[in-house]
């Protein structure tokens, strides 16, 4: 195993839970595990194991990342899960979501506000009360 690819399983697991990047590698078939294993080594090796943010920051960047370009559902639901693994609230990642609003626009905000809330409540978490017209709750 190279040295990226162990960097980038290390960060992995450590957004995911131990054991996950070799279960991301594992589940893909044949050629398709050189991508998964392409995704481990760039997204975490090179690039979350980077100086400067920390791990939920990255979590929440990536969360508005996803939500700006719409349609990936599956990867919102696992970045949700990553956040909330990495110490985020579920207040942060909903605020998250909504303030992307003001770039994706509503229907993709309104699609992955959903989705996360869903996984939210999946995980088992509150999902805090909204703050109503006049921001107060």
């Amino acid at each position: 195993m190279t040295e990226r690819l162990e960097t980038g399983k290390r960060w992995f697991n450590n957004v995911y839970g131990e054991g996950k990047a070799d279960g991301l590698i594992e589940m893909q078939t044949g050629l398709a595990q050189d991508l998964a294993r392409f995704g481990i080594e760039f997204n975490f090796g090179d690039i979350y194991s980077r100086p400067g943010l920390t791990l939920a920051q990255r979590e929440l960047l990536s969360l508005a990342s996803l939500v700006t370009i719409g349609g990936l559902e599956p990867q919102l639901q696992g970045h949700t899960r990553g956040a909330i693994n990495v110490g985020c609230t579920p207040t942060e990642i909903l605020e998250t979501v909504i303030h992307t609003v003001q770039y994706s626009g509503f229907p993709k905000a309104l699609n992955a506000i959903r989705v996360v809330t869903d996984q939210l409540l999946a995980l088992g978490l509150e999902v805090p009360p909204a703050l109503g017209p006049d921001g107060r709750g």
